[in-house]
């Protein structure tokens, strides 16, 4: 009996994929046996923020995606304001992140994206005591209004001169980075500047927020991010 070539596995999966994102552009993503709806996601892993939220659009803003089985790997997925309400606010008691949770955001340690029960009320309070606070909106409006003067008026200003091509999402990258320093650690890392420097904290921030993306989208028997 012939054994199948590599070729042909090969072209077989990669139509497999194909399929799996077509059936997804229809609608939302096509329940396959063992891989689940694994397939549309790999099909639009270059535009997951925008398929997410087009999914969501479509199905009354609660999907609840199935991974492949055995991976552990299904997800509820809301923006519906009652639920976010329901689950972040009046009844978050009754929906605690659980170690799975903690040990994927690991890297925030103790905090409150991290928190459960009194931990998460303390610190809670805390925030919002400082968000509400006048003082806090005056040093913010400061802070924002100083960083778009000093930094990104005249940063754009040199790109028109110039007549450079810049990547807009880099730049307000730089100036949410710069602008969220200033209001945590009052430290103004200049990432928004005409050299575009590479920050080894933001860079930092930026590997992490790729591998905790990676611990979402992959099942964990693949690897270790």
């Amino acid at each position: 009996m012939a054994l199948v070539s590599y070729p042909e596995i090969l072209v077989a999966v990669i139509f497999f994929l194909f399929i799996g994102g077509f059936c997804s552009k229809k609608g939302v993503p096509w329940n396959w046996p063992i891989v689940g709806m694994f397939a549309g996601l790999l099909f639009h892993v270059h535009r997951i923020h925008d398929e997410a939220a087009e999914i969501l659009e479509k199905t009354g803003c609660t999907f609840l995606f199935k991974g492949p089985w055995f991976c552990n790997m299904d997800m509820l997925g809301t923006t519906d304001p009652a639920n976010v309400h329901y689950i972040m606010s009046s009844n978050f008691s009754n929906f605690p992140k659980g170690t799975e949770f903690r040990k994927m955001f690991e890297v925030l340690g103790d905090g409150i994206f991290n928190a459960d029960g009194e931990s998460w009320r303390n610190q809670r309070k805390l925030g919002q005591s400082m968000i509400n606070n006048p003082r806090f909106h005056r040093f913010l409006a400061k802070v924002t209004y100083n960083k778009v003067e000093k930094g990104l008026v005249p940063l754009l200003d040199h790109l028109s001169e110039q007549g450079r091509v810049v990547d807009l999402q880099d730049v307000f990258q730089r100036l949410t980075f710069d602008t969220t320093c200033m209001l945590v650690t009052g430290f103004d890392t200049k990432c928004l500047s005409i050299e575009f420097p590479e920050v080894p904290f933001a860079t930092a921030l930026e590997d992490v927020e790729e591998a905790v993306f990676y611990r979402h989208a992959l099942p964990e028997t693949l690897g270790d991010y």
